[in-house]
């Protein structure tokens, strides 16, 4: 019997670690293009445009998962920055946004456009 259990725990910790290897990059925009970003596992690059040169800055973030997609939580420049994504099977800028809120509480959102990185 302990011997199954082994065998079981080993199992869902080999499907946890192959599950994470399977996870594609995210290419993140809004509809203007006022920002842009790419999501990568736990980890958030925002981009910007500089002279002609793209910019990154490469932030961790608070994940929540859900059955088909997840929010991340992301806390730069002082503003705390919620990205929802409804279904990642199926990316759809009605469901998907980015939330931006201000140490003063202002609240700004984006609907957001996003493709899997090839």
């Amino acid at each position: 019997m302990r011997a199954f259990k082994l065998l079981i725990l080993s199992s869902l910790v080999l499907l946890q670690v192959t599950a994470l290897a399977a996870i594609k990059p995210i290419s993140c925009k809004t509809n203007f293009g006022e920002r842009s970003f790419t999501i990568e596992g736990s980890t958030v690059a925002f981009h910007k445009d500089k002279d002609g040169r793209s910019i990154s800055s490469v932030m961790n973030s608070k994940t929540l998962a859900s059955y088909t997609g997840f929010k991340k939580t992301i806390y730069k420049d002082g503003s705390r920055h919620l990205i929802n994504i409804k279904d990642t099977a199926n990316f759809n800028s009605d469901n998907d946004f980015l939330a931006i809120t201000t140490s003063k509480g202002h609240k700004m959102t984006f609907p957001i456009n996003c493709q899997a990185a090839l």
